[in-house]
């Protein structure tokens, strides 16, 4: 299973199975060999032109097969093709991953508001904005 360790790390946040059900739409995923080997969620926000780029994930076996920015690229293309002018992501690992890829830090006031409100300042995430 590829998400449950890094719940269980505090990387990634804690969905239910049934939320992962309700939002699978949100989702891209890179398979091999019958077993999901990488996935990314887009969230777009409403009353906005952001989305939330989530869940990005890969097996650290697949880690140097830039499986990540072909999700990231696919992520990107799926939200200019909503509409979405800038992808926003929180994290608390991987800022300089986002960093190489043109993301920069911002505030929780540069969120869009509906965003702000349901930020968790517990987990200390780092939050990064992209133009896109």
């Amino acid at each position: 299973d590829l998400i449950s360790p890094l719940e269980e790390q505090g990387i990634l946040v804690r969905r239910s199975r049934e939320v992962l059900e309700r939002e699978i739409e949100q989702f891209s995923i890179v398979e091999r060999d019958g077993l999901i080997i990488a996935c990314a969620a887009l969230y777009p926000i409403a009353d906005s032109q952001a989305g939330e780029l989530a869940c990005l994930a890969v097996n650290p076996e697949y880690r140097h097969g830039r499986r990540g920015d072909e999700l990231l690229e696919r992520i990107e293309a799926r939200a200019r093709a909503q509409g979405l002018k800038t992808l926003f992501v929180l994290t608390t690992r991987t800022a300089h991953w986002f960093r190489e890829r043109g993301f920069e830090p911002v505030e929780v006031s540069d969120l869009p508001v509906a965003k702000q409100k349901l930020y968790n300042y517990q987990r200390r995430s780092k939050i990064l904005l992209k133009t896109i």
